[in-house]
């Protein structure tokens, strides 16, 4: 007869004799179904439920919880490396839902929501914070405006490199084509990487305008610094969200409308609107507009040139003059305009 509180048939009086084992992953259980022990399941399971909890929050909540350990693409990432020993784990399992897999779940939820927030008040105290922005921004040249700001640098203090603000969606096709002027003003001052090519929407005005896509693009620079905040999506135009409170604070104040793209340059100059029209690149490819940049020629090239020359002249100005050498010709026209 079995003792239904002792374990299996082979149980004797005074002693438990766990269930039999069916696969390496699983362990020796109790009669209540708890397992002895951690198991590849169960981390996987706790992991999962860890990083999804944490990934959620910092995404939807990018300032301040996704500050440090941004919800894309390292959250994702360690969401998708635990969801693989979950599956793993799993696979080799003959329990698909004990109560141990129900602990670890809630485990998880739990340092999730703990260790989100830990990193969200560690994020609070690790950006600077703007400080109050001029509400009443002059005309300057080229749909510009001058706000009596302080510098905003990559460091947060004067002494930093001023920061260029990309705010825009890869949908949109006055964002694809301000991006090239974006691109041949950055690159005149170092080197840009991971900057990737694309087309903004066929389904809106102006269809796949030929872009450059900057949401993960870096620039090597002594000079400048970049920040981007940029929708990648392409079906349809979405505003992306912030990395820090200096980006939300000049949306705020001067783009609350949310009209695209929108570029701060070095806090006391922005500009809302598009800086390059993109029927200039209309039946144009990447390839194309590329080749045209490289020869400085063509019609795509006629009508990046002065946008990226007006940026070029903003740039100086924020730092100085500096470098000195690109302070020639039309550039230094547009310097000498600005106030």
């Amino acid at each position: 007869m079995v003792d239904k509180d002792r374990g299996s048939d082979d149980t004797t009086a005074g002693e438990f004799v766990p269930s039999a084992v069916s696969t390496w992953d699983d362990k020796p259980r109790d009669p209540t179904g708890m397992w002895y022990g951690w198991t590849l399941s169960r981390v996987g399971i706790l992991l999962t439920s860890f990083f999804a909890t944490w990934f959620l929050i910092a995404f939807f909540v990018p300032v301040p919880v996704g500050v440090l350990l941004s919800a894309v693409p390292i959250l994702v990432l360690a969401l998708g490396v635990s969801a693989l020993l979950l599956t793993l784990g799993m696979l080799r399992s003959d329990r698909k839902w004990s109560k141990g897999f129900r602990t670890a779940v809630a485990t998880g939820i739990v340092l999730g929501v703990v260790a989100s927030t830990a990193f969200g008040i560690a994020g609070i105290f690790a950006i600077p914070q703007p400080t109050a922005l001029q509400s009443v921004p002059l005309p300057e040249p080229d749909n510009f405006h001058y706000a009596a700001n302080p510098r905003w640098t990559d460091s947060g203090a004067p002494s930093g490199r001023p920061v260029l603000f990309f705010f825009g969606s890869a949908a949109c096709p006055y964002c694809s084509a301000s991006s090239w002027a974006l691109i041949v003003a950055l690159e005149r001052f170092g080197v840009l990487s991971n900057a990737t090519f694309d087309y903004s929407s066929s389904s809106d005005v102006y269809p796949s305008t030929p872009e450059t896509v900057l949401s993960s693009a870096f620039l090597a620079s002594i000079f400048i610094s970049l920040q981007v905040a940029e929708s990648t999506y392409t079906g349809a135009i979405t505003l992306p969200g912030f990395a820090n409170e200096y980006q939300k604070a000049y949306f705020s104040a001067y783009d609350s409308g949310g009209s695209i793209p929108f570029v701060v340059i070095g806090g006391p100059y922005f500009t809302v609107g598009t800086l390059v029209s993109p029927a200039a690149l209309a039946g144009l490819t990447t390839a194309q507009v590329q080749g045209q940049i490289s020869a400085q020629s063509g019609t795509g090239w006629v009508a990046i040139s002065p946008a990226a020359d007006w940026l070029t002249a903003y740039l100086l100005k924020v730092d100085g003059a500096r470098p000195a050498s690109l302070l020639t010709g039309a550039i230094l026209s547009d310097y000498d305009q600005i106030s």
